[in-house]
């Protein structure tokens, strides 16, 4: 077993872009690799990603129990985090089969390719009056003026969630929290604050799940609350788990997205250029930038029982960190990697996690990206990001810079012109 030193979990907001350069370093040593630091094997080639999340290897999804080494004291960890213990085990991605099976089915109707069709209308209208309301505006702080209110907004009218006044300004302070406590190494004051707002987030939804169910409403949350039989149906802690998880993933993956897509872009003319003029290859130009961003980063599982896999001897219990933004840029699969080429086949991408896990909510994401990225060229002939460096948030699953300083340069005519 190869010990790894050199990539340290913890430090990922201050490592910022250099982290995905040292993944490269390590899949180029093995694409199986034991972190003695981390405790993790960390896995970064394509072919061991994709095979890692086809189920034909005994890993768990049960990543909520990643928590159990982080604090292995059981009574520090119901003292600490009695509301993450409530709720996170139920999130879909935390799920193994047969539950799995049971609540994606529940949950699908939801995500359906006719719900997220019907309510596109409605999100381009969000995404128009955000960026109509930039106009005249020389310099913007994207992730809170721009991305997060059209993301947020869409997840949630499209939840049911109408007091954006109560849920809007909290939502930065609950994704950051929910991603650093749930991924890599958080500290106790993380855990802490993340369990206060997972408290938070319940406490407001069980009115929601209690007015849906005496009156339903026809959106997600009343699809939710009414899916299934009364042998099938969701607990009202399965209930709040889930629309944690929809609130936060849902907006935030998209909004982190969008960020990271804006700072490649901003240096990228011609991929500016080809996105604007060839608007039929549209989701294939998104798909790239998510490849080449790197913002879906990794998903953990656990060891179920002991085996063999490439020579390597993995056993019951460990963890295993599954890279997808290592393997989206794996040079046996993609050519010159390290290159945005909006014209390269996305075939191997990784992003949305193949697989059983695949992401529930991958039609809501690229329907808003798909909407947002030609108006906003269509407005915009350059940008700028004004920031040095990207200062990115503390999590490993998913990674977005915290603030996004850009100035914009209107195109002639349009509505972002002074």
């Amino acid at each position: 077993m190869a010990n790894i030193q050199n990539v340290d979990f913890s430090q990922v907001e201050q490592i910022g872009n250099r982290f995905i350069t040292q993944l490269n370093a390590l899949r180029e040593i093995s694409p199986i690799v034991w972190s003695e630091t981390e405790q993790s094997w960390i896995i970064t080639g394509h072919a061991e990603v994709a095979e890692a999340f086809s189920g034909s290897l005994p890993f768990s999804t049960a990543r909520h129990k990643l928590l159990n080494f982080v604090l292995p004291d059981a009574d520090e960890r119901q003292k600490l985090i009695p509301n993450m213990l409530r709720y996170f085990p139920h999130f879909l991605i935390n799920l193994d089969p047969p539950e799995h099976t049971r609540v994606r089915m529940l949950m699908m109707k939801a995500f359906s390719r006719q719900v997220v069709e019907d309510y596109r209308p409605l999100a381009c209208k969000v995404i128009h009056d955000v960026l109509d309301s930039m106009a005249g505006r020389a310099e913007v702080e994207f992730v809170e003026e721009v991305g997060r209110p059209i993301t947020a907004r869409n997840i949630m009218r499209l939840m049911g969630l109408q007091d954006e006044a109560f849920y809007l300004p909290k939502l930065k302070e609950w994704a950051y929290l929910a991603n650093a406590a749930g991924s890599g190494r958080p500290n106790r004051e993380i855990l802490a604050r993340a369990d206060a707002a997972f408290a938070e987030m319940a406490e407001a939804f069980r009115p929601e799940i209690e007015t849906r169910r005496r009156n339903p409403a026809g959106d997600f949350v009343s699809t939710l609350v009414h899916a299934g039989t009364e042998e099938t149906r969701f607990s009202d802690e399965e209930l709040i788990g889930e629309l944690i998880l929809v609130l936060l993933a849902g907006h935030d993956t998209t909004l982190n997205t969008m960020s990271l897509s804006i700072n490649a872009l901003a240096k990228d003319k011609p991929a500016r250029d080809y996105m604007l003029t060839h608007p039929d290859t549209i989701m294939n130009s998104i798909m790239e930038l998510m490849r080449y961003i790197a913002m879906s980063t990794s998903q953990g599982r656990i060891v179920a029982e002991d085996f063999e896999w490439k020579g390597h001897q993995l056993k019951k219990g460990q963890i295993a960190t599954i890279m997808t933004a290592a393997a989206n840029r794996d040079p046996r699969v993609f050519a010159e990697p390290e290159r945005l080429d909006l014209t390269r086949p996305q075939g191997n991408n990784v992003t949305f996690g193949p697989g059983t896990h695949h992401c529930i909510g991958h039609l809501l994401a690229k329907m808003q990206l798909t909407e947002f990225f030609p108006e906003f060229l269509r407005r915009y002939e350059s940008f700028e990001v004004l920031d040095e460096a990207l200062r990115f948030g503390g999590g490993i699953t998913f990674r977005g810079p915290q603030a996004l300083h850009v100035r914009l340069h209107p195109r002639t005519g349009e509505k972002g012109a002074a």
